[in-house]
């Protein structure tokens, strides 16, 4: 398959989330690599309780890669957001933000990623104040970036996670006006289902734009080849030019081990099945 792959890593206790695997940094990373991922995507709420040398260890050990940080746990459990009428709140974000940077540099470079951190409109009292503080938010984030090499993959995200910025035509035009090579889209099939009459068409739009693109069937189970057209998806994001990582990322039960290898398995599969 001509795309490295990633999967998404949670801790045990985060049962719910739509993370193949779950448990400590070491076992994600042990179980990614045996099962043939490339690298590791890890949802982390405050950078600063997150075991930074076991992970390194675990990374040199497997020789496998973080291909991103997400950062949704800001707002799920903190509440703080980037698009925050509350000064503390939306200051509080770009700090976490800030974090996040600071240890996707420590990981070798890893992506980071913006989903539920930017907020609700509902976080504001009109939608034209949250775009004001969010830009005003994103500005800060986006210079932080630069100044370290990383870049920050922002999420079309369906109306199932959050009500801002959820079709690929608006998260470009956002994208772009900001004109930074480290400030890129993220896609995923999930969300794309949900807010995209024509995906193959918006992903041929964003080409150029397209950092990560995420691997989840409907109702964040399994790929399976029944429900979601992949094989159009994966045709896009050839047509694209798409050299970045897919991310897998669904539920699962327990360890997750036996999702996160059917799911690469059904992809790599049907990858083989299409183009050679």
């Amino acid at each position: 398959m001509r795309w490295k792959t990633s999967v998404v890593g949670a801790p045990a206790s985060a049962v719910n989330a739509p993370a193949p695997l779950k448990g400590t940094t070491t076992e994600i990373i042990k179980n990614a690599a045996a099962i043939g991922y490339d690298a590791v995507q890890f949802q982390v709420n405050r950078p600063a309780e997150f075991n930074l040398d076991e992970t390194l260890a675990a990374l040199n050990t497997y020789q496998i890669k973080v291909s991103a940080l997400a950062t949704g746990m800001a707002y799920t459990v903190d509440q703080i957001s980037l698009g925050n009428q509350d000064e503390i709140k939306r200051l509080a974000a770009v700090a976490r933000m800030k974090e996040h940077i600071d240890l996707a540099v420590k990981l070798g470079g890893a992506d980071v990623g913006i989903g539920i951190i930017r907020g609700f409109f509902a976080d504001c009292p009109s939608k034209e104040e949250f775009m004001a503080q969010y830009r005003k938010s994103l500005h800060e984030c986006i210079d932080y970036a630069e100044k370290n090499r990383i870049r920050i993959v922002h999420e079309a995200i369906g109306r199932t996670d959050c009500d801002v910025l959820r079709r690929i035509e608006e998260n470009l035009s956002l994208i772009k006006s900001f004109n930074s090579p480290y400030f890129m889209l993220q896609i995923d099939s999930y969300h794309m289902d949900l807010e995209e009459s024509d995906f193959y068409s918006a992903m041929l739009k964003a080409k150029g734009f397209v950092a990560q693109a995420d691997i989840s069937d409907l109702n964040r189970a399994v790929p399976d080849g029944k429900h979601f057209d992949f094989p159009k998806m994966l045709k896009a994001l050839i047509e694209i030019d798409y050299k970045d990582y897919l991310v897998f990322e669904f539920k699962s039960v327990g360890d997750g081990v036996a999702e996160a290898t059917a799911g690469l398995l059904f992809i790599r599969n049907l990858y083989d099945s299409i183009f050679k």
